[in-house]
């Protein structure tokens, strides 16, 4: 099997970066166009008047489009696979058809696609061409149908795990990234509430991430605020240095699990999470991970958990065995799409 791996591959920490290493070991020959590059003023311009209606191409990266058509005009490929590819033009996916018909169009993308901050024009246009369209957001499908998308299939958020496993921690390492309770992402108003709520509480609260977290820099005692994101190795690291890592969920994409509910569990961690149908699905509750529905309950078991801490590093250990035992790694979901979509193929 041949796969041409198409997507955004810079900086260690990316999953789509992850996703490539899976495509790696499950093709017999890859070869690669990184669609990861500078974000110009003209880039941003297109996506603001794209969000008001307006039916304009936001511009390529690095020229792709042509880097791509390049790729088939000298080899054949059993599979395209383009993650996300908001930046890829339906005129490219109808050359590769027209080009090589057997060739199979697949789109991955972790956003949640059927909204239109997550789109492009370009993206659009491209929905019908794809032969298959994998989703990790459940609630999507029929709206993307209606969009256009002829085959769509959920799977849940996978962890890489040559990147999320357990290290062996330094006591320097819990000291420079750890603490009693950690969040490691971007600010959300939901997200900074709770935080803020345990912090008034008298929990000891740790946040990587920079940005509009800055604003509330030593606004309590025991609140922590960094002036930065963690990544690479250490990204994975504070999972396992943090007692209890927080799993909040994104709003604006009406989220029922995301990355970090199968990375945080997959690095050792104890896995903090909002409760959700998903979350419930993929971990027992109080035996692989502990779940949250309002931050009164929130407050209730982090002090709890941080007064228990073999009960605690227990669910942490059940967590990791149940991301083992499950199938949530990349490489054993996508080795399942890519197995679903060939046994499908050939009935058609």
């Amino acid at each position: 099997m041949k796969i041409l791996s198409v997507g955004g591959m810079n900086g260690l920490s990316n999953t789509c970066l992850h996703r490539h290493w899976a495509l790696e070991k499950i093709a017999d020959e890859i070869d690669v166009v990184n669609t990861s590059g500078f974000t110009s003023l003209w880039y941003r311009i297109a996506h603001h008047l794209f969000l008001y209606g307006i039916p304009v191409r936001i511009p390529e990266n690095r020229n792709e489009n042509a880097q791509i058509i390049e790729k088939i005009n000298s080899t054949y490929y059993d599979i395209v696979w383009i993650d996300k590819g908001v930046t890829i033009f339906p005129e490219t996916l109808q050359y590769i058809k027209k080009k090589s018909p057997k060739t199979l169009l697949i789109s991955y993308s972790p956003d949640n696609m059927a909204l239109r901050h997550n789109q492009s024009q370009q993206y659009l246009e491209c929905i019908p061409l794809y032969d298959y369209i994998i989703t990790n957001k459940s609630y999507i499908l029929e709206d993307m149908r209606k969009l256009g998308a002829k085959d769509i299939r959920f799977v849940n958020n996978s962890y890489e795990s040559t990147f999320h496993y357990p290290r062996t921690l330094t006591s320097e390492d819990y000291k420079e990234i750890g603490g009693d309770i950690g969040f490691v992402g971007a600010w959300e108003k939901e997200r900074c509430e709770s935080i803020l709520y345990l912090a008034q509480h008298g929990l000891n609260v740790r946040v990587w991430g920079g940005g509009k977290w800055l604003k509330y820099k030593g606004m309590y005692p025991c609140l922590t605020i960094e002036d930065k994101g963690l990544y690479s190795e250490n990204y994975s690291k504070s999972f396992q240095a943090f007692k209890i890592s927080l799993c909040f969920l994104r709003k604006m994409n009406f989220d029922l699990q995301t990355t970090r509910t199968v990375e945080i569990p997959a690095c050792g961690g104890f896995m903090m999470a909002e409760r959700t149908s998903e979350h419930q699905a993929m971990f027992e509750e109080g035996k692989e991970a502990a779940f949250f529905s309002s931050n009164e309950e929130l407050l209730e078991k982090c002090k709890y958990y941080l007064s228990h801490n073999e009960e605690r590093k227990e669910i942490a250990t059940a967590g990791l065995k149940r991301c083992q035992t499950s199938g949530y790694s990349n490489i054993e979901t996508l080795r399942s799409i890519i197995n679903y979509i060939i046994k499908n193929s050939k009935k058609n």
